[in-house]
């Protein structure tokens, strides 16, 4: 029943569940950072959607399975990381500046602006936040703060965007929600474990 359930039912749910996102974020965001490459790139939609798909498959079938296969692990990440640096540094926009203003995006926000684009930033960066589970949490603070501080920089030094305070911010904190959820996740599996 597994098998069936891995090889029929998974992948239609992962299409399904990946042209939803599509519409409802992706679409907005890929506009709003990619629109240079979507005029040139023929057939993005498509290929941001089977690409969200793939992912999501993967990352099913080791949770149906209930354990981590090394290998599809390692394969998400690559695709995973492959698209934040199409997403972080595929913008040919030929911007560059310095915005300070952190909290900026709380307005726009709360009025209903660019709303996709605030949770994409946070969202995007959670599945880094797994990677540090063995980090201490000031250490994964400050790693996140590093790393997100050197993508600002290139992005900047690239003239493919600002060095945006309030983008460190949201990144940051999409990187440490992802760090909690693993430790949480960790903590209580090996509690279940010892019930056992």
């Amino acid at each position: 029943m597994k098998k069936l359930t891995i090889w029929t039912v998974l992948p239609v749910l992962s299409l399904c569940a990946a042209v939803m996102m599509y519409y409802i974020w992706f679409q907005g965001w890929l506009q709003f950072y990619l629109r240079d490459v979507m005029e040139v790139v023929d057939h993005m939609g498509y290929i941001t959607v089977g690409v969200t798909a793939l992912m999501l498959y993967l990352s099913a079938v080791q949770l149906v399975n209930w354990k981590i296969n090394k290998s599809l692990l390692v394969l998400i990440y690559v695709i995973y990381f492959g698209v934040m640096i199409g997403l972080l540094f595929g913008k040919a926009s030929g911007a560059q500046g310095f915005s300070t203003d952190t909290f900026g995006f709380v307005d726009t926000f709360i009025s209903g602006n660019l709303r996709v684009i605030t949770i994409g930033n946070v969202l995007a960066f959670v599945p880094i936040g797994f990677l540090m589970k063995k980090l201490s949490p000031l250490m994964a603070l400050f790693s996140a703060g590093i790393m997100i501080f050197i993508v600002e920089g290139l992005q900047y030094a690239l003239h493919v965007g600002y060095f945006d305070t309030g983008d460190v911010f949201l990144n940051v904190s999409g990187i440490m929600i992802g760090y909690v959820m693993i430790r949480i996740f960790s903590s209580s599996h090996k509690h279940i474990i010892e019930q056992k």
